[in-house]
């Protein structure tokens, strides 16, 4: 198993009242499990000299948001693209149709991301060679085109609709690069859709991203909290001033660099969304957010017990839980309840909480979830 770890200098807390006796130092580690997506390769650990409300990285350089890969011309590519054109010829039967049955010319929101995430992982699964895994995300359709029922034209949208959602998922996907797509399939596939947990991909090259989206006005921060983290954050926002939201998809990392991420996004006024699954040290950068929004398909989170580099839990009493405790109390989210789904997993176990689940908006770690809670400011 791998570990990705940090070294934290932080005051050790003696009750609820938190005065502080002590300082100490030790090894922080925000680990990912077997039963959640693994984490990237072990980076080395940063020295940080302060406690945790600084960022205590030294800079790092500053990340151009980029642009996609260059588009991938495997033969691979070329199936997805015939599959596209054959998708989109029954798309549009399936919807003549269903216009032929009543003239609506809607399906409702509700079916607006249909078979995203199996899309998603097919066609993942496809260019990252995995085939073998991804016989749960084939979808298939059995149009009836006989039966002149409303019901009836309204199965015929929704399957036109997911015929959409195919090739809209294709486009977006080929245009990334490849370390980008291990990434996701190890955060959002494996675990899923029948892929086993050691179909997970070792990420040997780039292990994180962050891409500014929606015309300047989103930054998406996709992968490890690593050494620098915060740092990148900060310069990707500042060099970006139109950003209004930070969407998250990590499997976790260093837990300091993750609470200084999210200072600085509440500084900012900040939203934060969630693009992929949020694991281990990621939903603490979700609480930086003013708003703490999650859209369907929606992404989960996961959360464990902070370890030592061997991977031995730290104590209740360790000072990084009060400074989670203090954290998550400044951020308006119940650090109750965050301290006790963390408790409720070992270090190489993971507490999963599905994204529209309301105890996210009953702890306040969300403040709005598409079709679901709510709890605004």
């Amino acid at each position: 198993m791998k570990w990705i770890f940090g070294m934290a200098s932080i005051g050790l807390c003696a009750n609820k009242t938190k005065s502080i006796f002590a300082l100490a130092s030790f090894l922080i580690l925000g680990a990912c499990d077997q039963s959640a997506p693994p984490p990237a390769s072990p980076v080395p650990p940063p020295v940080v000299t302060e406690p945790a409300p600084v960022v205590e990285v030294e800079p790092a350089e500053v990340p151009a948001p980029e642009a996609s890969a260059s588009v991938d011309v495997s033969e691979v590519v070329q199936d997805l693209y015939r599959q596209m054109k054959d998708k989109k010829v029954l798309q549009d039967k399936l919807w003549a149709a269903a216009v032929a049955i009543n003239d609506y010319n809607h399906v409702g929101t509700y079916y607006n991301e249909y078979h995203i995430p199996e899309h998603s992982c097919y066609v993942l699964g496809r260019l990252l060679e995995q085939d073998k895994y991804i016989a749960g995300t084939v979808m298939t359709y059995d149009p009836d085109y006989v039966t002149a029922t409303t019901e009836n034209a309204q199965d015929l949208r929704v399957m036109a609709v997911s015929l959409s959602n195919f090739n809209s998922v294709v486009n977006g996907i080929i245009g990334q690069a490849h370390d980008e797509r291990v990434i996701e399939w190890n955060l959002d596939c494996v675990g899923r859709f029948g892929i086993p947990r050691d179909a997970s991909i070792e990420q040997v090259g780039r292990s994180s991203f962050y891409v500014i989206r929606a015309e300047g006005r989103v930054l998406q921060v996709l992968g490890d909290i690593e050494k620098g983290f915060a740092q990148k954050v900060v310069d990707a926002i500042e060099a970006n001033p139109e950003v209004e939201q930070v969407a998250l998809g990590s499997g976790g990392g260093y837990v300091l660099e993750a609470i200084a991420t999210g200072r600085y996004i509440r500084s900012k006024g900040l939203e934060t969304s969630l693009w992929n699954n949020c694991y281990s040290a990621c939903p603490l950068v979700l609480m930086g957010g003013v708003g703490r929004v999650n859209w369907s398909p929606y992404g989960d989170l996961g959360f464990h017990q902070v370890a030592d580099e061997n991977g031995t839990a730290v104590p209740v009493g360790h000072p990084i839980y009060q400074a989670i405790f203090d954290y998550t109390s400044e951020m308006g989210v119940d650090p109750i309840y965050v301290l006790k789904r963390m408790w409720s997993s070992p270090p190489n176990g993971m507490t999963m909480v599905e994204g529209q689940e309301d105890e996210l908006c009953d702890a306040r770690v969300m403040t709005w979830v598409q079709r679901g809670c709510s709890k605004p400011d």
